[in-house]
């Protein structure tokens, strides 16, 4: 017999119900998500998400919407991570992130004002990292993090804003360890929620259905050749970064260090890596052996030139070497219940285009919710 209450299987099977349909594993999932902040040890919710997630038409959907920001055949390792943040945010349905725009949490989406510098300093050196893959900016950040959640008058909301901000920039190690802190000193269930989705996405980044194998950047080489062959190497476009932050006075002057003997505790502390290629629902083997040369434009390229028109030729050269993903054979199995989409629903009216314009300009004139 199972050992957690009634509810949990009632809560699983409602995520089953909800997930068999087009567009309801994210709601779904993050039903599981609920159990887990629960009962982190509870493996058939962990292992019902990643069969969510293995839907073909959500498998489809999340493959074209990261392939608009990051092509397939780029394997740089930033970029991997630039793929899992992003699907990470297209999937995750934990409250914070629309509660933070809402009035009166300010400090959920700013950090507390005392320590607002450091904090900001630190996201702009991680998006260093995320942006263009100087992973040294990293060990520069954790430090400013760090330093400003033992310095503020409100260590909850530091901690909360520093676990976020790894979170939404794919930084999932990171950001479990901060919430794992943050939540055996206060015990809030909305934090404990979004450390279950987070050490989820740690535990499985690796096999992500939708998302390529992970590189080391030679595939981009590659193709880079037959695109632009005087185009920067990764390497110039971080060497030429830092030479102007260095000219502008921004560059760090101190470098973290860690100690070879801790350095090796860590190392002897870490299981061996597996080289093995995980199981795969989808055939990347098709980018070992694209030919570089431009091809037929995706489907949501062709849609935007339809959409703008003005922008077609920019659009068209912009993505050339955007490969085509196919659909699923079958179509999406859509619930009967669910009213038919209808484009007018999403158009906000007067009183919400009035809040918004009442909440940009409270923080324009720095107005603290």
């Amino acid at each position: 017999m199972s050992n957690y209450p009634d509810y949990v299987q009632q809560m699983l099977a409602q995520a089953r119900d909800i997930g068999q349909w087009y567009c309801g594993q994210p709601d779904a999932a993050a039903l599981c998500f609920d159990v887990l902040a629960l009962f982190p040890e509870h493996r058939e919710a962990s292992e019902l998400v990643y069969e969510l997630f293995c839907d073909e038409w959500l498998i489809y959907d999340n493959r074209t919407a990261v392939q608009q920001h990051i092509d397939e055949w780029d394997d740089r390792p930033h970029q991997q991570r630039r793929r899992l943040a992003l699907s990470f945010r297209f999937m995750s349905r934990w409250e914070g992130w629309d509660r933070e725009y809402a009035k009166g949490y300010a400090r959920e989406r700013k950090g507390p004002p005392d320590v607002a510098k450091l904090l900001r300093e630190g996201k702009s050196l991680l998006l260093e990292a995320y942006c263009l893959g100087d992973e040294e900016c990293t060990d520069y950040a954790w430090p400013r993090f760090m330093q400003a959640i033992e310095q503020t008058n409100d260590p909850y909301h530091a901690s909360l804003w520093v676990g976020k901000t790894y979170a939404d920039l794919g930084f999932f190690a990171d950001a479990t360890e901060v919430l794992l802190e943050l939540c055996s000193r206060f015990k809030q269930g909305d934090a404990r929620r979004l450390l279950a989705e987070v050490r989820w996405w740690r535990d499985h980044a690796h096999h992500i259905p939708w998302i390529p194998p992970a590189g080391d950047g030679s595939r981009y080489k590659r193709m880079m050749r037959c695109i632009d062959p005087d185009a920067p190497t990764q390497e110039e476009i971080v060497g030429d970064l830092r030479a102007r932050m260095q000219s502008l006075g921004k560059a760090p002057t101190w470098k973290p260090v860690i100690k070879p003997d801790l350095a090796a505790l860590f190392a002897e502390a870490l299981p061996p890596q597996n080289d093995a290629p995980t199981r795969s629902l989808v055939d990347w083997s098709f980018l070992d052996q694209d030919d570089g040369k431009p091809g037929e434009l995706p489907e949501w390229a062709k849609k935007q030139m339809r959409l703008f028109p003005e922008q077609a030729e920019d659009i068209a050269q912009m993505h050339r070497w955007s490969r085509p993903i196919k659909p699923p054979a079958t179509p999406p199995k859509r619930d009967p219940n669910e009213p038919p989409f209808n484009p007018a629903d999403f158009n906000p009216d007067e009183s919400d285009m009035d809040d918004l314009n009442d909440l940009r300009s409270d923080e324009e004139d720095g107005v603290e919710f």
